[in-house]
């Protein structure tokens, strides 16, 4: 349900789309930070800026896969959804490691795109002459810079996380919230809401829920707090 024009959330799972805006800021500034990245120090900062994406991707998935998707186990999207939740952790993990190796990254990622198109007998025997390459490679480069190579790869890579993000988000909008709209009441959807946007297990239980107003505008901050409003007595998941 699109957020424009409410003055307020009336079923508590339509805040999703609001926490999904925030994932898209994120990752709106995590492309860009790829895009435009030339030095070190700009690949660390990516580096960070990406680590906080994924701390929030696998915090948010794995509470969704506990607290909304299991008590709808029997509905083919809410399993669909599990399975999203996976592929997209996955890719992530993949990419934190990638963007870590530095120029390295890029050529090892071509050396296995060539590896992964031919056939399986090949691969051992090819993938050890690869090696050999990817080494050579690595000490011309000699690490003195960031290349070109390097940032396309890292690049093509996070949009391959973006665009399954934003498929993911779509889909659950689209059916998913809607199966917890018409199945689970309003105290089951609180206390949800609240398991997404409160960490009860974290230092500081609202480093959720602050982020996620830092990346709203006025009017959908306005509508966050008065959902927050409503989820002081969700503490306890409903009989």
């Amino acid at each position: 349900m699109a957020t424009e024009d409410l003055q307020r959330i009336e079923d508590p799972i339509d805040v999703m789309p609001l926490m999904h805006k925030a994932f898209r800021a994120v990752s709106d500034r995590t492309e860009a930070m790829a895009a435009e990245a030339t030095t070190f120090d700009d690949i660390a900062r990516l580096t960070e800026t990406f680590g906080f994406w994924v701390k929030q991707i696998l915090y948010h998935a794995t509470v969704e896969d506990e607290v909304m998707t299991a008590p709808l186990k029997d509905n083919q999207p809410a399993r669909d959804n599990e399975t999203e939740h996976a592929e997209l952790a996955g890719k992530a993990g993949d990419l934190a490691s990638f963007i870590a190796m530095g120029n390295a990254a890029g050529i090892e990622e071509s050396v296995r795109d060539a590896a992964f198109s031919l056939e399986e007998e090949q691969h051992r025997a090819l993938e050890e002459k690869f090696y050999e390459v990817e080494s050579a490679l690595k000490d011309v480069l000699g690490e003195k810079k960031v290349t070109a190579r390097t940032i396309r790869h890292i690049h093509s890579r996070l949009l391959g996380v973006r665009i399954l993000e934003l498929d993911h988000f779509e889909n659950e909008e689209a059916f998913v919230c809607s199966l917890v709209r018409d199945e689970i009441d309003e105290a089951g959807q609180l206390y949800m809401i609240r398991k997404l946007l409160m960490d009860d297990t974290a230092d500081d239980p609202r480093w959720i829920i602050d982020w996620v107003y830092s990346e709203l505008d006025d009017t959908d901050k306005a509508l966050l707090k008065d959902l927050e409003s409503r989820l002081k007595g969700a503490v306890a998941q409903p009989a």
